[in-house]
């Protein structure tokens, strides 16, 4: 038997789901489809006459449309799908902040702010679905212990005698400023570029991605989190309040540092345990959760390691 240290089991209480679907003769077609529901969660199946299939884990596509079954050890998207969302609903409802993307879901909350340079820290687990294949066939998902430093303070609201020439910035525009420039939406909500200069209190020049230098409010630009730029910004810390160090804190949080500032030898080991803190904080060993239409019943996660024999 194999121990697998961060896997752990996925069980429903029902063998199989009822999903809305629709077909398409080819991926293109099926692109076209998904873009009339861009609310839904929707995922694409090949079927073995290569035409694509969309299964509908939320919203209908129609009052009418067609259905079928999906048995719990079906296409492995269409179940990793209905896991991840539907525990990125039961963290949500908790008061947890949720992100969704194509490696799986985060569920952070916010546990220490550096006001000054508008700094927050969170904390919490990144999960993503895997599936042991053989040779049973078992749906899981794999933890991890993340932190999360952000930005929440635009350029216009950090300290103005600071030279921020050089950093990296995200760019998220507000609708207090209408309509996002079309040279700019590409990069909304995303890494635009580097600061080239500061024109003005409200207007920096960024060098874009794509090789321009565009002129951009400083109400829509945000500081990259990463670690050069908190080793700058620590700076303004240490002169208004004298905090301790952002990465010090950070890495005691991460738990590659113990609280006395000393390597922490056992960090894999005490980062699984908090991930699975926060996945079943009253260490029952189980955890049951609803599952949200257009599936019905429960899934319950085993949050011990599990064994699994090798073929």
């Amino acid at each position: 038997m194999a121990i697998l240290v961060n896997w752990f089991e996925i069980k429903f209480d029902k063998k199989s789901f009822e999903l809305p679907y629709i077909n398409s003769s080819t991926w293109e077609e099926s692109s076209e489809h998904l873009e009339q529901y861009p609310d839904a969660e929707a995922v694409r199946v090949r079927l073995d006459d290569n035409t694509i299939r969309i299964y509908f884990v939320t919203g209908n596509p129609s009052d009418n449309a067609a259905t079928d079954i999906v048995p719990i050890h079906g296409p492995h998207g269409v179940l990793a799908r209905i896991i991840e969302y539907n525990l990125g609903r039961h963290f949500q409802a908790s008061g947890a902040t949720t992100v969704s993307g194509r490696w799986g879901v985060e569920a952070t909350r916010e546990v220490l702010t550096f006001s000054d340079i508008g700094l927050t820290i969170s904390q919490g687990i990144h999960l993503h679905y895997f599936a042991v294949t053989q040779p049973q066939f078992r749906n899981g998902i794999t933890l991890n212990w993340i932190i999360r430093p952000k930005f929440i303070l635009s350029l216009a609201k950090l300290p103005s005698d600071h030279a921020y020439e050089g950093y990296p910035v995200i760019l998220r525009w507000p609708l207090s400023l209408g309509a996002c420039p079309e040279a700019l939406t590409p990069f909304d909500q995303r890494y635009i570029g580097t600061i080239v200069s500061r024109d003005s209190p409200q207007v920096f020049k960024v060098l874009v991605r794509d090789r321009t230098v565009q002129e951009v409010n400083a109400d829509s630009l945000y500081l990259e989190a990463r670690v050069d730029v908190l080793n700058e910004m620590e700076r303004i810390v240490a002169r208004a309040s004298g905090q301790p160090s952002i990465q010090r804190r950070i890495l005691q949080l991460s738990h590659s540092l113990k609280s006395d500032g000393r390597r922490n030898a056992g960090i894999l080991r005490d980062q699984l345990h908090s991930a699975l803190s926060v996945l079943d904080p009253a260490d029952r060993g189980q955890v049951s959760v609803p599952l949200l239409p257009n599936c019905d019943g429960n899934l319950w996660v085993n949050c011990y390691a599990t064994g699994a024999q090798r073929t």
